[in-house]
């Protein structure tokens, strides 16, 4: 007569062919490959980086808001200017006086950064102005995902009085707020802006300071001088890329004009009065006869809108989420 297994019994012989199990399980275990880690994604800062040292000179179009960003990416280029200008006046309307906090024009531009594939170069006027602040918006800046900052050695009242009243930062000061700022950084790129007048109305000069901010940290200096020319002894004297305003009577916005004049990075004129123009005809024709007839032939066409509000994107999230497809581009 067979024996009874007890209770105990039983759990020991099953805890015993579990043991068995796992152990035969365990070479098939270690068969499967380990997950491939992704590689990281390059920062902002790495790309503008990468087209900054590229064989290629930069033209960067000056955006105003997300819309004439996106219009800039779909038309092919590598990246944007946003001007303070633009801020002032798309926040305020007012002329570029630094009305608006350094904070303010951050906040604007990482939201415009956070909307395109491409890098944004963000003109944050002085960036605080003393090294503690320039540190802290260093850090703001690049956590919004902005891939490169201008910032200029401007005092606030040569701002406020645009350029009425002459002024600079002392030189040692600048290249504090230009050691700050590549203390904060990680990746991202650092151009610092050069302007005339010195304190001596002295191109001189301005070219010394601008070696100086090269050799301090900066990636790249932003200056403006009066021809191509001056632009090449530049070049030889700074040893850094070179950025300045471009697409006007000096050096148009090409990239031989720019390989020839040695100008690495170009801003152009910024988008806002030609759009502010636009608007204006519409209204004077809506005025005077009721309607905009003549103004909407310059409209956006409608695959174009789409396009730049991403209604094709929308509405593939809207079919993963069992939504009805109702996007289209406002028109």
């Amino acid at each position: 007569m067979a024996r009874k297994t007890n209770r105990r019994e039983f759990v020991q012989v099953a805890g015993l062919a579990a043991s068995g199990l796992m152990a035969t399980a365990r070479p098939l275990a270690a068969a499967v490959p380990e997950p491939q880690a992704r590689p990281a994604p390059r920062t902002m800062g790495a790309r503008f980086r990468a087209l900054l040292n590229g064989p290629e000179p930069l033209v960067c179009p000056g955006a105003y808001d997300v819309l004439t960003a996106r219009l800039i990416e779909i038309h092919g280029f590598k990246s944007m200017f946003i001007g303070s200008s633009a801020v002032n006046q798309a926040l305020l309307a007012l002329p570029d006086q630094a009305v608006v906090t350094v904070s303010e024009i951050i906040n604007y531009d990482s939201i415009i950064a956070s909307n395109v594939d491409i890098p944004v170069l963000a003109d944050v006027d002085d960036f605080g102005a003393t090294p503690l602040n320039v540190y802290r918006f260093a850090k703001q800046a690049e956590r919004g995902g902005i891939g490169c900052v201008a910032f200029d050695d401007r005092m606030p009242l040569n701002r406020a009085t645009a350029y009425s009243v002459p002024g600079v930062f002392p030189k040692a000061r600048m290249i504090d707020n230009i050691h700050a700022a590549a203390d904060a950084r990680t990746d991202m790129v650092l151009i610092a802006r050069c302007l005339a007048p010195t304190p001596n109305n002295s191109y001189t000069e301005m070219l010394d300071r601008a070696a100086a901010y090269a050799e301090a940290g900066a990636d790249a200096v932003w200056i403006g001088l009066p021809t191509a020319q001056d632009y090449v002894r530049a070049a030889d004297m700074i040893k850094k890329p070179l950025m300045a305003v471009i697409g006007g009577g000096n050096v148009p916005a090409t990239a031989a004009a720019m390989k020839a004049a040695r100008i690495a990075v170009g801003q152009s004129a910024s988008m806002v009065n030609i759009a502010l123009g636009a608007i204006d005809k519409a209204l004077v024709e809506l005025k005077a006869t009721g309607r905009m007839a003549e103004a909407q032939k310059g409209a956006l066409s409608r695959e174009t809108a789409a396009r730049v509000e991403h209604v094709e994107e929308l509405n593939a999230r809207a079919r993963k989420y069992n939504l009805p497809i109702a996007s289209a581009s406002e028109r």
